[in-house]
């Protein structure tokens, strides 16, 4: 399983973002790969940004549609996933919305798709697949 972070989501449907086609390329790699996930805070964070750019009629429509895409698993957090967040929140210094999908990924054996390397590599359970090349 493979869980899109919601930058990834975001510069897929921005076509003029500069990462667009390498954010389209790599959510369709992660499809091919096998299963693909998405949770609240992923789909609560694209949904802000793209009302912000797009209004809230058209970033309702896409979110309904990759919610309903067979290509992705809607993940559910338990509360013991949720502590254990928190702990990766206060240890590794990083936002509660990361936390949680770091946590997740590690609860499922996930990998994390992200342009956020910075953060995720903090924690070093997490197998992170990088958008851009590294430099």
């Amino acid at each position: 399983m493979i869980i899109i972070d919601s930058n990834i989501h975001i510069f897929s449907e921005g076509a003029s973002a500069p990462e667009h086609a390498r954010a389209v390329e790599k959510i369709k790699d992660a499809v091919n790969q096998g299963r693909v996930g998405i949770n609240a805070i992923i789909v609560s964070e694209v949904f802000h940004s793209l009302q912000k750019f797009l209004g809230a009629v058209e970033a309702t429509t896409r979110i309904s549609r990759f919610l309903t895409s067979p290509d992705m698993d809607y993940l559910e957090f338990s509360p013991a996933s949720i502590v254990k967040a928190m702990a990766l929140s206060r240890d590794f210094g990083i936002r509660i919305n990361d936390a949680l999908i770091a946590q997740q990924a590690i609860d499922l054996g996930a990998s994390v798709l992200t342009d956020n390397v910075k953060d995720f590599k903090k924690v070093a359970a997490v197998k992170v697949i990088p958008l851009r090349s590294p430099i």
